[in-house]
């Protein structure tokens, strides 16, 4: 069936044939202010990039948290965006219901129509007919037609059927030459396999070619679906065929497209943070366009060329590395490098590590990189033997942990179950999930959704219970009210300020383990050796590098600071000491000494200082010690020198020499 070809852009820019947004935003209001509830912080950047009119198109990667990652851009996206969802979730009621609510347009996935078939298949000439797949017990001819798939377990490999010979032999249009389907095809009692059904999505293409012909914005995942690697998957076509094909039917279209990144520091965490990253916005380009027109292996051309450009500008806003332990090390590297900041952004932080990234893949095979590495690990092995973090060994304080969990206790159990269940389901069902951690955080706020108010409920009710005694009247409706009330004003209010709290107790213990100074020393000197490596090898990838990087201090310089800080100090002091005989000179006629060697003031019947007491109080204490600063006094003290002023007039502290705290 043709495509329906998309009118002319309306004139009125992004009206919608549904007339009214209440729905919509009050969905995108609710739900923002949940996620926002869910993590401590989500800094947007680049923003400013996004075109304030006209279609866009919102390519976002990668899709490390499920349903969390589309609110994440409705945070920081200053226009609506209606998404590509798959039509598997939107049969589905509570996300179904949302879904339509944000006017999701549904995608028909394959892997959603999969089915087991019958039988089992395998090759019986693997070199004269590769191509030739021969059934046990298979049903070929009812189960399956020209154009559908054939996958094998554990994705190790799929073909389209291009030719149905019996109910036990079909052609395949390609030979399946991975290790493991070859291992599973020539295995001698065959192998299982799944029937994938061709899908027709002219419905979907249509609905979208009509809402970017209205100026709106479309985002797409185009990884196909969410997991949790370290980097990107890779990208379908359907966002270049989108783009290519709505700007060919609509030269006039002046369609953008923008790319997104999602970079998250613990994505399945409650209270963690999050940075979006907005890329520079694509333009199609015409000869592209053209090339789509012609069709055929033209049109697969253009299609790979302008998915190239747009992976090339996902990342520049992404985070990949090639495993887990290598994104640790850059971490660690990049929370060692001391930049010219003393403090950081959560965007700068990302855009550090990024560029870690590209200088360790750069540079990864120096032996001076390959020793930094090794004592980067030694360093996070010692940090896990003592169970403590690496800004807990820097500022002796404990870091954000999670909060105090009584605005969700009720439910953190049933929470913590739940989100087990879902992440094994979700793992038997995924070919690219490692540990199914993208579902953790949906269901995280799904179910605190549905047992946070329940458990409010159950408190009110619990509060009400003395009142129950006698007939329900509007005193009783009132306590319950009250109580319902009071429940979520404690809750959040422990959310957001018990975190202090469990940072207090939390750094306890690390404190005291960080008084082990060889740990301090090591990190020191290894901080000291990443920032020379990286202000030495920084120039030759990012020219400016020289221009922001923190300037290297060396040995004599820090000697002379020292030296200077130590004439500062002895200054000082020197000054404190000839104030303190200033004082004793002044308050010296003020007080007699009696045989007992007590000091009373010459005003006072009794209850003085013996002189002893009193040499041991500094000058800065006497001079606002009560007995002094209280008594008046209006002679001239214009003989008592620079620093200090007259007994019972408003004291001023002696002022430290300027520079002593000063180390720069």
């Amino acid at each position: 069936m043709p495509l329906k070809t998309p009118g002319k852009k309306a004139s009125g820019g992004a009206a919608d044939s549904g007339g009214s947004y209440f729905v919509y935003d009050l969905f995108r209001t609710f739900w923002t202010h949940v996620v926002g509830l869910f993590f401590r912080e989500v800094a947007g950047r680049n923003a400013h990039l996004i075109p304030k009119t006209g279609p866009v198109m919102f390519i976002v990667a990668p899709h490390h948290n499920q349903f969390i990652d589309p609110v994440i851009l409705l945070m920081h996206a200053a226009r609506r965006v209606y998404f590509l969802v798959a039509a598997a979730s939107m049969r589905r009621k509570f996300i179904g219901f949302y879904s339509r609510g944000f006017r999701g347009i549904p995608v028909e996935r394959q892997q959603d129509l999969a089915k087991p078939g019958s039988g089992k298949i395998k090759l019986e000439d693997r070199y004269a007919s590769p191509t030739l797949i021969s059934g046990i017990n298979t049903q070929f001819t009812r189960e399956l037609k020209v154009g559908m798939k054939i996958a094998l377990p554990k994705s190790a490999g799929q073909a389209r059927v291009d030719e149905i010979l019996s109910d036990t032999q079909l052609r395949v249009d390609k030979e399946m030459k991975d290790l493991a389907a070859i291992e599973a095809l020539t295995h001698s009692e065959g192998t299982a396999y799944k029937v994938i059904p061709h899908v027709n999505q002219d419905e979907m293409f249509n609905a979208v070619y009509a809402s970017l012909n209205r100026g709106e914005c479309i985002g797409i995942f185009p990884e196909g679906g969410s997991h949790d690697r370290t980097e990107m998957l890779p990208l379908k076509a359907g966002a270049t065929i989108m783009a290519l094909g709505a700007t060919a039917a609509n030269p006039d279209l002046g369609l953008k497209i923008v790319p997104t990144g999602l970079n998250y520091f613990h994505p399945s965490k409650f209270r963690s943070r999050a940075v979006i990253d907005f890329g520079q916005p694509i333009d199609v380009p015409m000869d592209l366009v053209e090339k789509y027109r012609m069709g055929g292996e033209a049109k697969r051309q253009a299609c790979d060329e302008l998915l190239a450009t747009v992976t090339e500008g996902l990342k520049q806003v992404t985070l990949n590395t090639p495993d887990l332990e290598t994104l640790r090390l850059i971490q660690a590297g990049r929370r060692l490098y001391k930049p010219t900041q003393h403090s950081l952004t959560m965007a700068q932080q990302v855009e550090l590590t990024r560029r870690f990234i590209k200088g360790y893949n750069v540079y990864r095979d120096l032996p001076e990189v390959k020793e930094i590495r090794e004592r980067i690990d030694d360093y996070n092995t010692q940090l896990r033997y003592y169970g403590i973090r690496d800004h807990q060994v820097d500022t002796m304080q404990v870091g954000r942990h999670m909060p105090a969990r009584c605005s969700f206790g009720g439910s953190s159990g049933c929470s913590s179950w739940a989100c087990k269940r879902k992440a094994r389901a979700a793992l038997a069902a995924s070919t690219v999930k490692v540990r199914a951690r993208d579902v953790i955080a949906t269901w995280k706020v799904l179910i605190a959704l549905g047992l946070v108010p329940l458990l409010y409920t159950v408190y009110s009710l619990v509060a009400l219970v003395p009142a129950l005694a006698s007939v329900v009247t509007w005193r009783s409706w009132s306590i319950y009210l009250c109580s319902w009330a009071l429940a979520s004003f404690m809750s959040y209010t422990a959310l957001v300020f018990g975190e202090q709290a469990i940072d207090i107790v939390k750094s306890v213990r690390p404190l005291f383990l960080t008084l082990i100074w060889l740990l301090v020393a090591q990190r020191d000197e290894l901080s000291n050796d990443i920032t020379e490596l990286v202000n030495e090898l920084g120039p030759h990838i990012y020219p400016e590098f020289s221009k922001t990087r923190r300037p290297v201090v060396n040995e004599q310089q820090q000697q002379q600071q020292a030296l200077a800080a130590r004439t500062s100090a002895d200054t000082f002091h020197k000054k404190m000491r000839e104030g303190e005989q200033l004082i004793r000179q002044r308050v010296g006629p003020m007080v007699k000494a009696n045989v007992d060697g007590r000091v009373e003031r010459k005003d006072s019947g009794s209850g003085g200082k013996t002189m002893d007491q009193l040499d041991r109080i500094s000058p800065l204490e006497f001079l606002i010690s009560p007995h002094v600063a209280n008594r008046e006094e209006s002679e001239d003290c214009s003989g008592c020198g620079s620093g200090v002023v007259s007994v019972g007039k408003p004291v001023r502290i002696l002022e430290a020499p300027k520079g002593l705290y000063d180390y720069s």
